[in-house]
């Protein structure tokens, strides 16, 4: 790239030409502040974060906005032609990959940063109207996903027929049974879609953020709304009517195309209302007196900055920025509050995360930072008071609270704390949706809560099996080997186990010794008592669980962690997220007839195994953006093959005269877990659907109590795992986060 080291003489006729008739002294402010650059073909202008933000006015040649694919090949998300302006449009809805500005030919730019644009709108009201203009269309432009490669014509249309609409936070864009006579956009913001239940409960269904479509089931369905849409946050979106969608179809007939493919895609991956919707702002909140929110951000920013480029925000960061003091504590309707508005919304146009730090006090940019957010994380030392501290509830009283957003609890352990305690005392007094242990000298941690608030969270998902289950101990420890982060771990039945195991933060290598312990030494599975409600006592098994598990909650492990029981009482799945760990951990794998059920209230659980084996769609629930499922149940098990049901007394004569190559029949407890199994493997095909990854380790010469040879097995899962995780880095377009690369 190369200044022009003199401006052309017309260099003032270009800028009116392509801004309009300006008065003299606004022409003369903007030619002065806008810096000539030149381009070769094939030269890159700026890549996503790697330029000062600013804005390049095109004034000759032609220009592409073009995304690099991680597999290779590229997609042109916009064309430029003379006139049209553009600044880091990298965090355009939808883009995969690396986004760069690049000269399709040679071409003349003229270049104003965002300090004298800013400047320059403040002094006179016509560039004001300009920025406006532009911006609009660069809000236009991160609609590609839905209306695909953007040019002039196209941006001309967009701009034509759209119905801009402003909803504040708590606003409906759409009320329930509504007719469907309109298809929206967000351009900017979050909103919420939720169903009125017949008994007047509302049933959250879904989310959609920047760049996403909202209502176009029952647009092109032609029906009535089924459900409801209103702001999380203030937000904008466009809307275009039958009518205006209709000719701009007849126009572009690519659109149609488009757009139909998005809807059908979502439908496809089965869950079109429950997509998780892009994450952007984040407001950092101290909800103790000692939380350390400044550095917090400053190393959460870093976490981000790997995902995409990233801005911290504080209140003196941008009345020094936006060169005007006090304009941060705008607030209400007032030209000030309009104009921080403004400019926040460019900071988030120019970057795939905005951290918000709010002040220690309930100020208006406290606030402020609040009703931006698309997340808000409540930051506290984990050794301190656990009621909320004042902010919390001085914001808490206020009618305008400023936020309906999902808020996360961010516990901070000091050095050296060995395993959180205490949570649930935290949890009492918020309505959070999900909480995190962080240790202060862990940058693992923050690493995970960067992907988690990115959507590129790994969650690991062990299916039940028996003893085939410790094939698990050898894909976790293939996992960490190949650098693969678990975020977030669950399971079922021996899964549920061996989840919670490495949830504690037992590593992969000494699982084995702990089972060994359990099943080959205590022995809680031969714990046989008199046939009445079951086979085997869940007494010993209880003392095994509080050996290894001792009085920790579920909430208060270092990787978040759930796993699944079966309700008899209720006939009903039921996810554990809290609660006495070792309790639900006996309760998910006991087997009806087998073991006794565990008592909750006086309903009665049971092995998970019955309802769900294999629970990637709660995980898929919990916002991972990568889903790994390991598999041990198999559909045909040839240990149940057989040519004829033998007497009690041919069992007993084949165990003390066992021949070579003899299979044993299987015996009553083996025939219970298989029979506990039959639902859920039947339908594990849909669970692995919802993966991203499946690892089935090849465990069929192994039966289901085949304790015993739980070293063999691991062994087995292991050498599998580590040759599947190799080739799945190795595969076009996998991610580190989600290969370990």
């Amino acid at each position: 790239m190369q200044d022009l080291a003199v401006r052309s003489p017309d260099f003032h006729a270009q800028l009116a030409t392509h801004f309009g008739a300006l008065e003299p002294a606004a022409a003369d402010a903007l030619a002065a502040a806008m810096r000539p650059v030149r381009v070769s073909a094939g030269q890159v202008l700026f890549r996503a974060g790697g330029a000062e933000p600013a804005l390049y006015l095109l004034l000759s040649g032609e220009v592409h906005v073009v995304e690099r694919l991680p597999g290779g090949g590229e997609t042109v998300l916009r064309t430029l032609a003379p006139g049209e302006a553009v600044d880091e449009l990298q965090v355009l809805a939808g883009s995969r990959g690396t986004v760069e500005v690049r000269a399709a030919t040679d071409a003349e730019l003229a270049r104003v940063d965002d300090a004298a644009r800013d400047a320059l709108a403040r002094s006179h009201e016509q560039l004001r109207r300009v920025w406006d203009r532009i911006l609009r269309e660069q809000l236009l432009c991160r609609l590609h996903a839905v209306f695909g490669t953007m040019d002039r014509p196209l941006l001309d249309d967009l701009a034509r027929m759209a119905e801009w609409i402003h909803r504040r936070r708590g606003e409906l864009l759409f009320e329930q049974n509504q007719a469907g006579g309109a298809l929206y956009l967000v351009i900017s913001g979050r909103v919420r879609t939720a169903r009125i239940e017949k008994d007047g409960s509302t049933r959250v269904l879904g989310e959609a953020a920047r760049g996403e479509m909202v209502g176009e089931l029952s647009f092109f369905g032609c029906e009535p709304r089924g459900e409801r849409v209103e702001a999380v946050r203030d937000s904008v979106l466009v809307g275009f009517s039958n009518d205006e969608f209709d000719r701009l179809v007849a126009r572009r007939p690519q659109t149609l195309r488009e757009v139909t493919r998005q809807v059908v895609d979502r439908i496809g991956r089965g869950r079109p209302e429950a997509a998780v919707a892009k994450v952007t702002n984040i407001a950092v909140v101290a909800a103790s007196p000692g939380a350390p929110v400044a550095a917090f951000c400053e190393r959460l920013a870093a976490a981000l900055a790997e995902h995409g480029p990233t801005l911290h925000l504080t209140a003196e960061g941008v009345e020094r920025r936006m060169t005007e003091a006090g304009i941060a504590q705008a607030w209400g309707q007032t030209p000030d509050a309009a104009r921080l508005l403004a400019w926040l919304e460019a900071r988030e146009v120019d970057h795939r995360f905005v951290v918000y730090q709010a002040e220690e006090g309930h100020t208006a940019w406290t606030r402020r930072c609040m009703r931006q957010a698309d997340r808000v994380l409540l930051v506290a030392r984990a050794d301190e008071d656990p009621a909320p501290g004042p902010v919390e509830q001085a914001l808490s009283k206020l009618e305008d609270r400023a936020t309906d957003a999902h808020e996360v609890l961010v516990l901070v352990h000091p050095d050296g704390v060995t395993r959180p305690s205490g949570t649930r005392r935290w949890l009492a007094g918020r309505k959070v949706r999900e909480h995190l242990h962080l240790r202060w000298d862990g940058a693992g941690d923050f690493a995970r809560l960067g992907r988690m608030l990115a959507g590129r969270a790994v969650g690991v998902v062990l299916g039940g099996g028996g003893a085939r289950g410790f094939a698990h101990i050898g894909v976790l420890r293939a996992l960490v080997e190949a650098g693969v982060p678990i975020d977030f771990i669950g399971g079922t039945s021996m899964g549920a186990g061996v989840a919670a195991q490495y949830a504690l933060g037992i590593p992969p290598d000494e699982l084995l010794a702990i089972n060994r312990r359990i099943y080959l030494e205590w022995r809680p599975q031969k714990e046989l008592t008199l046939p009445l409600v079951a086979l085997v006592d869940n007494r010993l098994a209880g003392v095994c669980g509080e050996r290894v598990y001792g009085a920790t909650e579920i909430e208060d492990l270092w990787t978040p962690y759930f796993c699944i029981t079966s309700n008899l009482s209720t006939a009903e799945m039921v996810v554990h997220r809290t609660g006495l760990l070792r309790k639900y951990v006996l309760a998910s794998a006991s087997i009806p007839v087998f073991a006794p059920p565990v008592l909750e209230g006086n309903h009665l659980l049971v092995d998970g195994a019955l309802l769900n084996n294999l629970p990637t769609d709660v995980m898929r629930q919990q916002g991972c953006g990568v889903v790994v499922a390991s598999e041990v149940s198999l559909e045909v098990d040839d240990g149940f093959l057989a040519d004829h049901v033998p007497t009690a007394w041919e069992v007993l004569r084949g165990r003390f005269r066992r021949r070579p190559g003899h299979r044993p029949f299987p015996g009553i407890m083996e025939m219970a877990m298989r029979a506990s199994l039959l639902h859920s493997t039947s339908r594990e095909r849909a669970s692995l659907e919802e993966a991203d990854f499946c690892l089935r380790p090849p465990v069929e010469g192994f039966s289901l109590m085949q304790f015993e040879g739980m070293d063999a097995i691991a062994a087995v899962g292991y050498e599998y795992a580590r040759e599947a995780v190799a080739a799945w880095a190795e595969r076009p377009g996998a991610r580190p986060a989600e290969a370990g690369a």
